[in-house]
C-alpha cells in the first residue's frame, strides 16, 4: 500500500486510538512476555476515584485475556489519584487471583488509595519522574445537597482535636470560648470516629498486603515501620505530597527503577501518554483497557 502521508495515517490514529491502543499493548506483551492492562483516571474529575465497581470492571478486562499465555504475568500501568482504601484491597485481591506475578507499573502517579494499590504488587515498576503518595485515605464530607469536599481523613480529625484544645485552654485563662465552641458544636463527633476508622482500616490493609506479598520476608515490626513512614510523610506535609522511587525504595518498598530512556520505558511512556491524552480528551472519568478492548468510564463531576 502506497504511503498516504502522515496526516491521513494522524488522523486514523485519532479514529480509532483505541485500536492503536491495543497494538502498542500487544507488543509491549510480546516483546517483555507478560500480561498488560492499563487504568488510568482523570486527575481532577471526582469520579475519577478509585470506587468499589472498579474491581468488577478490572475483572471484566481480565476475563477478556488469556493470562496464562504469558506464564501468568501481570502487569497493571496505574494512574490514578487514590479513592476508598477498601476498594483498593478489592483491586488487589483481583489482580492476584488472575496472576502469580503481579507488578503495578506506574508511568507518571499513583496516589493515597493508588499506593496502597502498589503496596499489593510483588513489585511496582518506576522511572526517575514517577510518584508514589501517602496513604491517609481521602473522606468525601456531604456538606449540603449540592456540595461536597474531599479530604484526608486527619484533616479532620486534626482540625476537630484543635477545637477541642483553643476551648479548653481559653477556659483555663477564663477567656471567652463562646466562637470556639460554636464551631465545635457544628462539629459531628460520629463524623471524627469515622476518620479514625478509616485511617486504621487503611494501616491495616497496607500491613495485610504487604506481608502477604511484597514484604513477606519482613517482619512485622519492618513492616509497621514501613506503613508509618508513608502515614507520616503525609500527616507531617500535606496529602498531595509525592514520594519518589528512591524515597519509596528508602521508606522499604519493592521498587524496580526502569531507565527512562530504556526501551521499557520507552514502550510504557507512548502507551501512557497515548491513553492519558484519550481519557482527557473524551472528558472520561477512567479508561481501562487490554490488548483485546477498553472501558470508557463517564461520568458528570459532582461538585467537590
Amino acid at each position: 500500500m502506497a504511503n498516504r502521508g502522515f496526516i491521513f495515517d494522524l488522523m486514523d490514529e485519532i479514529s480509532n486510538a483505541p485500536i492503536v491502543h491495543q497494538g502498542l499493548i500487544k507488543r509491549f506483551e510480546k516483546k517483555f512476555n507478560t500480561n498488560l492492562i492499563c487504568y488510568t483516571a482523570l486527575f481532577g474529575h471526582p469520579a475519577g476515584a478509585i470506587v468499589n465497581q472498579d474491581s468488577e470492571l478490572i475483572e471484566n478486562i481480565l476475563r477478556s485475556i488469556k493470562v496464562d499465555d504469558k506464564n501468568d504475568n501481570l502487569d497493571l500501568l496505574l494512574h490514578t489519584p487514590g479513592g476508598s482504601p477498601e476498594a483498593a484491597a478489592d483491586v488487589i485481591r483481583v489482580c492476584r487471583s488472575y496472576s502469580k506475578k503481579f507488578r503495578v507499573v506506574i508511568p507518571n502517579a499513583a496516589m493515597s488509595a493508588g499506593t496502597l494499590i502498589a503496596m499489593g504488587a510483588d513489585e511496582i515498576v518506576m522511572s526517575d519522574t514517577s510518584s508514589l503518595g501517602p496513604i491517609d485515605p481521602q473522606m468525601i464530607f456531604i456538606q449540603s445537597k449540592d456540595v461536597a469536599i474531599m479530604r484526608p481523613a486527619q484533616s479532620f480529625i486534626d482540625a476537630y482535636v484543635d477545637l477541642i484544645n483553643n476551648v479548653t485552654i481559653a477556659i483555663s485563662q477564663k477567656r471567652p470560648a463562646t466562637a470556639f465552641l460554636h464551631l465545635l458544636d457544628k462539629q459531628d463527633p460520629s463524623w471524627i470516629l469515622e476518620c479514625v476508622r478509616a485511617r486504621k482500616a487503611t494501616e491495616n490493609l497496607a500491613k495485610e498486603n504487604l506481608k502477604a506479598n511484597m514484604l513477606k520476608n519482613k517482619s512485622e515490626q519492618e513492616i509497621n515501620d514501613v506503613v508509618k513512614k508513608f502515614f507520616d510523610v503525609g500527616d507531617k506535609n500535606t496529602h498531595g505530597r509525592s514520594i519518589s522511587p528512591n524515597e519509596a525504595i528508602a521508606f522499604g518498598l519493592n521498587i524496580k527503577k526502569e531507565d527512562k530512556y530504556g526501551e521499557f520505558w520507552n514502550m510504557i511512556w507512548e502507551i501512557y501518554v497515548r491513553i492519558e491524552h484519550y481519557t482527557r480528551n473524551k472528558r472520561l472519568a477512567k479508561y481501562l483497557l487490554s490488548r483485546n478492548g477498553g472501558i470508557d468510564v463517564q461520568a458528570m463531576p459532582i461538585g467537590l
